[in-house]
């Protein structure tokens, strides 16, 4: 059984790191220059602005992805009796 000390810690442990995320995805977006006019563009082009201009996002949303896989496979999970 867990005891309500270390509830506590796990659900602070969880509170700060939801902020932290939440900053960081703030943090990225907010200093994203959106302003770019529309031009059709190859797939070469599309590759080079992705990984060159969005590599900050493409990483938190990999980290993002990467917590719920965790999260889904912890659910998924079968008890031990």
């Amino acid at each position: 059984m867990v005891s309500v000390n270390a509830d506590r810690v796990r659900i602070a442990c969880a509170i700060v790191s939801v902020v932290a995320l939440t900053f960081i995805i703030l943090g990225t977006v907010m200093t994203m220059s959106w302003e770019t006019p529309f031009n059709p563009t190859s797939n070469e082009d599309l590759g080079y602005t992705i990984f060159t201009y969005w590599g900050p996002t493409l990483i938190v949303l990999g980290a993002l992805m990467f917590a719920a896989m965790l999260g889904g496979v912890f659910i998924a999970q079968e008890e031990k009796e």
